[in-house]
């Protein structure tokens, strides 16, 4: 094999581009795999409780460590470098990490997964926003703090009682008239004494001077109420991690790639055909997430294919069964 020059390129150490990075080394073809973190947005996770074969749950790091463990033994190629840019040049695909490395591949799959959004009010810039508690809930120990998490489904759920370990007082916000979380959830958050729920709750906007001191609630039928806080953990959903893709294709408002109603992507490239996307369950908010799969074609070697490029199809397949604990994954981006 030429120096750089693969078979497969998987953007993403998440648990869907470690999924097909396994299963493209065991079909017999050289595999790049791109990230910096073994097992992506996993790392953020305390607990995986519903992951098979773990009787308790498994930490989410550790899954992660595992998985990136099971790709390195089959002999896949992780530089640990995140990729930059991924264009197309002689029928080829390109990526570039930031350093300027250049890697080649005929096929190229994005799983580079999704990011959280943000909430766009007053004083949503200052500091004391953060986005995971993993990372950042320690910061608050033995301090007597009193921390708002927002939103209201499963990662709201899992960054509240993990903070529960480290702030006086937790107070889940949530829009909504019920959490969105699943039963077991629900149930963890009414067992721990720490944690408050305001329902029926619309952030207006955060107080702040140098960092944020407390959030303006705007609460259905109540008035606003301004609830003072030590910190603020932002859980209200995850876009689209499409940044990497220097390709033109069209993206939905929410920043996902565009599908028609025979859910086939739309392509703005002329070079590119497009084959059909397997749809999953994208509305799935759950810990284990089936997201879609697209298929596009660059030469009529590819489609026609060869024995070897025939099993793309099934990586593809395997690799949009993927997992994420915080939310719903972006979907699974093959490009043959």
């Amino acid at each position: 094999m030429a120096h750089n020059v693969f078979d497969l390129m998987i953007v993403g150490t998440g648990p869907a581009g470690l999924t097909a990075a396994l299963y493209g080394r065991r079909m017999g073809l050289e595999v790049v795999v791109f990230g910096d973190t073994p097992g992506g947005n996993l790392v953020k996770i305390e607990l995986v409780p519903n992951f098979p074969g773990f009787i308790g749950g498994v930490p989410g790091a550790q899954l992660g460590a595992m998985m990136f463990a099971q790709v390195q033994n089959e002999g896949a190629l992780l530089p640990m470098a995140r990729l930059e840019q991924l264009i197309q040049r002689d029928n080829n695909f390109l990526g570039i990490t930031g350093t300027g490395e250049e890697y080649q591949a005929s096929v190229a799959i994005v799983a580079s997964g999704v990011v959280p959004n943000r909430l766009d009010v007053p004083n949503s810039d200052k500091k004391g926003i953060y986005y995971c508690a993993i990372c950042d809930g320690p910061l608050f120990r033995n301090k007597d703090a009193t921390l708002a998490v927002i939103g209201g489904g499963n990662m709201a759920a899992h960054e509240a009682l993990f903070l529960a370990h480290f702030g006086k007082r937790i107070i889940m916000i949530h829009r909504g008239d019920c959490l969105r979380c699943e039963a077991a959830l629900t149930k963890a958050i009414a067992g721990t004494g720490n944690i408050e729920v305001l329902l029926n709750a619309q952030v207006l906007s955060f107080g702040a001077h140098e960092q944020i001191d407390s959030v303006n609630v705007a609460l259905t039928g109540q008035g606003n109420v301004n609830i003072p806080v030590n910190g603020v953990f932002l859980a209200i959903g995850w876009g689209a991690d499409l940044g990497v893709i220097k390709l033109p294709v069209k993206t939905t408002l929410e920043g996902f790639l565009e599908t028609d109603d025979k859910h086939q992507i739309y392509m703005t490239w002329k070079g590119l055909r497009h084959g059909p996307k397997e749809v999953m369950d994208r509305l799935y908010r759950g810990e284990i997430v089936d997201s879609g799969a697209y298929y596009f074609r660059t030469t009529p070697y590819f489609e026609t294919s060869s024995e070897k490029y025939g099993w793309m199809n099934r990586i593809c397949s395997i690799a949009s069964g993927s997992l994420s604990a915080n939310a719903r994954t972006l979907d699974v981006f093959q490009v043959l």
